[in-house]
């Protein structure tokens, strides 16, 4: 058995204005706060031997601390032969030495955040980079070796439409990176943007902006709701598909054994003692409708056969009438003994899943 491994390293430069995971941006306890992690890994290594066929440092930005502290997390760590390991990372916070050292400590993937190629924008969301300088530390990547690189961008962006989102588009296709994640804006109460008086684009306006994002990806497999691959992400896979993963670090969150747990969010606190918080034992009724909610987030849907043999549960019988409302609106399709969301229904994904355990 294997499993998937995230570590969350909370550093960055400077909090972007609509991100709510925690981070700090004081690195002086990076060294300490690695040291903690480690001793963390020990912990569940202790009693556990499985091998990783997945890692994900995230953050925060990974990248902003000594390359050296990465490495020594991993060495820690029992892996597969085959294993992706990401590493999050932000233009400007990386240089060519730091990248050979991740490729010599195995790390194959790289996820890095554009959100927009408008200067303006980027401004707005208090991003540390402008474009040209994102594009120069994209060219870096490409330059150091990395052909597995995911770029995040966003819609639904303050004063945004059609124009300035195809301008991202255009650009981005230029890249031909191998992932794309491409996501709302989600306003959140405790983020610097939530408290600007901002004018947003309407519903209908980020419909059109989903839309257009999907058109303009068409050459990719648009496999989750957010996602559009030419590889797919087999970390995040683990999450949709709710194999195991464990969270090491502050505020990580963790699934195996069928418990789920999540560490402190403080990072104090977590250097000085670690432990489980909100253990929750998964029952059977959780599992089913995780499996209904993650599965109808992926392309490939549900599979009817596997909710009766594993559930004992009809799913097509018991929401026969919203089944066939929803193919006759648009917004799924079935196809032998598989339901799914269409690129249409994946925007108003939440509706139709909340539809089903009202």
């Amino acid at each position: 058995m294997t499993t998937g491994m995230y570590i969350h390293i909370p550093f960055c430069i400077k909090k972007c204005g609509y991100c709510d995971f925690y981070s700090v941006s004081d690195s002086s306890l990076s060294e300490e706060y690695i040291g903690a992690v480690v001793a963390e890994i020990r912990e569940f290594y202790a009693d556990n031997s499985l091998k990783a066929d997945t890692v994900y440092f995230g953050g925060g930005t990974p990248t902003v601390v000594n390359p050296e502290l990465i490495g020594r997390v991993l060495s820690e760590i029992k892996l597969t032969g085959n294993a992706e390991i990401t590493i999050e990372a932000n233009p400007k916070t990386f240089n060519s030495e730091k990248l050979h050292k991740y490729k010599e400590y195995g790390i194959n993937r790289i996820s890095m955040g554009l959100q927009s190629a408008n200067d303006s924008e980027l401004e707005m969301l208090g991003r540390i980079h402008n474009f040209k300088e994102f594009l120069a530390s994209y060219e870096l990547l490409r330059k150091t070796g990395f052909d597995n690189i995911n770029t995040d961008i966003m819609y639904g962006l303050p004063y945004s439409n059609d124009n300035t989102l195809l301008k991202t588009l255009d650009e981005l296709k230029k890249l031909d990176c191998e992932h794309i994640s491409a996501y709302a804006l989600t306003l959140s109460e405790n983020t610097p943007i939530y408290k600007k008086n901002y004018e947003y684009p309407t519903d209908d306006e980020v419909f059109s902006q989903y839309m257009l994002t999907n058109e303009a990806l068409s050459g990719y497999d648009h496999y989750e709701i957010s996602n559009y691959a030419k590889i797919p992400s087999r970390h995040n896979l683990k999450y949709w598909t709710n194999k195991t993963y464990i969270g090491f670090g502050v505020g990580a969150h963790s699934y195996f054994n069928n418990q789920r747990w999540e560490n402190i969010s403080d990072i104090k606190k977590y250097i000085e003692k670690r432990g489980k918080l909100n253990l929750q034992i998964v029952t059977e009724e959780d599992r089913y409708f995780e499996y209904i909610m993650l599965s109808l987030r992926l392309k490939s849907g549900l599979d009817l056969e596997h909710i009766k043999n594993e559930f004992k549960i009809d799913f097509l019988e018991n929401h026969k009438a919203k089944i066939e409302k929803n193919i006759e609106s648009g917004y799924m399709i079935r196809e032998n003994n598989r339901i799914s969301l269409t690129e249409k229904g994946f925007f108003v994904s939440n509706s139709i899943i909340s539809s089903f355990f009202a």
